[in-house]
């Protein structure tokens, strides 16, 4: 297995979907688990290459170069995709391998649902309407009470000029509601930063932005690597310890995992 088949692998093994450049998508759905194709690549689904880049700690274009290369050895004759550990991508279809099978916990043939046991229950069946037959005879043999006639009386021109009058209903506008303040996007160059995540991964560190943990809107989150190498997601910086610590606590109060950390 080569090292673009096991990226590929994990990518469906922990994140569930994956997305082929020229090829289409593979996403992992439902319960139990199967491996979906699609042509069509979705913004959501995660590049293969930008996995190897980011592994390789490789430009994007010598990532799509050695993806390109993996490709040109991975299609056969009939325009099928042979990904080892994973299966094999047809133009309409996917037939998964035995390895990413056993992966995602799939002890039975995917996509064959196993046969239920016929119930031989049939006498419940007849007892029940036995039943129901019984219920039905009593309530028919039941007396019925004579019907009693009904008297209509017109009502008195009185009595019509007293009906009540039920106003319109009033309608209450809402309040409007005051804008929030805009967020400004904190600044990877200041001395104090408040940090809500750490990933080894940069698509990790974009992904907990973009599920924005804070409620401040994904697009005001900044990701910056550490200088080990580690991708830090921040919520908030500045130049002023105490106004750092003044935000952590703020922001403690809606996720726990909050930390302030010094650039220099």
């Amino acid at each position: 297995m080569s090292v673009v088949d096991k990226l590929i692998f994990n990518c469906l093994v922990q994140y569930g979907n994956v997305a082929l450049p020229s090829v289409g998508s593979l996403q992992v759905v439902g319960a139990p688990k199967r491996v979906e194709f699609s042509n069509n690549i979705q913004s959501s689904h995660i590049p293969v290459t930008d996995i190897i880049a980011e592994q390789g700690n490789l430009s994007a274009e010598k990532a799509m170069a050695l993806y390109n290369d993996w490709l040109m050895a991975a299609k056969g004759n009939d325009g099928s995709v042979k990904v080892e550990g994973v299966g094999v991508i047809l133009p309409q279809s996917f037939h998964m391998a035995e390895e990413l099978r056993l992966a995602l916990g799939l002890n039975e043939v995917a996509g064959v649902a196993p046969l239920r046991r016929r119930c031989s229950c049939g006498w419940i069946w007849w007892v029940l309407a036995v039943v129901a037959a019984a219920i039905v005879i009593v309530l028919l043999s039941q007396p019925r009470e004579a019907e009693q006639p009904v008297i209509y009386v017109e009502e008195s021109v009185a009595e019509k000029s007293d009906a009540v009058v039920i106003p319109a209903p009033v309608v209450v506008e809402p309040a409007p509601q005051p804008a929030k303040p805009k967020i400004t996007a904190p600044a990877a160059d200041k001395r104090y930063n408040v940090i809500v995540g750490v990933f080894t991964i940069k698509y990790n560190a974009r992904a907990c932005a973009k599920q924005d943990p804070l409620g401040i809107g994904a697009e005001n989150y900044t990701i910056t690597p550490y200088p080990s190498g580690l991708w830090a997601v921040i919520a908030y910086s500045t130049n002023n310890l105490n106004d750092a610590e003044r935000m952590r606590k703020e922001f403690k109060k809606i996720q726990s995992d909050v930390w302030v950390y010094r650039r220099w």
